[in-house]
């Protein structure tokens, strides 16, 4: 298959993808795009594009470009303890990583993409309790042609 991701907007679609079909393996309930301010389920994985996407010449007349998106996941279930929350969000977190890291090609389209930072956090979303959360940050390169960039 050819390296034929050349937009954010496909990288996202194939994560989302990717995300969606194994998300009863991985114990996700919910997955979507951007900033959903309520989400309907938990545990959840926002995926988001807010990074920019890097393009340098890389050859004659092709780009390397290097896309950045965030997956946010969420853990929600307040009747357990925040130790507990804490230590699920990991896992769930983990789960999510080595399920992107088993295709680090996303079937052929980019070079190569991995998780490069894991950072857990607490959020207040929209006036809901504090959630237990894992920001993953993912990064990705391919190399693109001048006029399909």
């Amino acid at each position: 298959m050819a390296q034929d991701f050349y937009d954010i907007r496909q990288v996202l679609d194939y994560l989302h993808e990717k995300i969606e079909d194994n998300k009863a393996q991985l114990g996700i309930r919910y997955v979507s795009y951007g900033d959903d301010d309520l989400l309907p389920e938990y545990p959840a994985v926002v995926l988001s594009a807010e990074r920019p996407l890097h393009r340098e010449e890389h050859a004659t007349r092709q780009f390397r470009v290097t896309f950045g998106c965030d997956l946010w996941v969420f853990h929600a279930n307040m009747a357990v303890s925040r130790q507990v929350r804490t230590k699920e969000d990991i896992e769930l977190a983990t789960g999510v990583r080595k399920l992107l890291h088993a295709d680090k090609t996303l079937g052929g389209h980019i070079i190569f993409g991995f998780v490069e930072t894991e950072n857990p956090v607490r959020l207040r979303r929209a006036d809901q309790p504090m959630a237990i959360a894992t920001q993953l940050v993912w990064t990705g390169t391919n190399v693109v042609p001048y006029d399909l960039s």
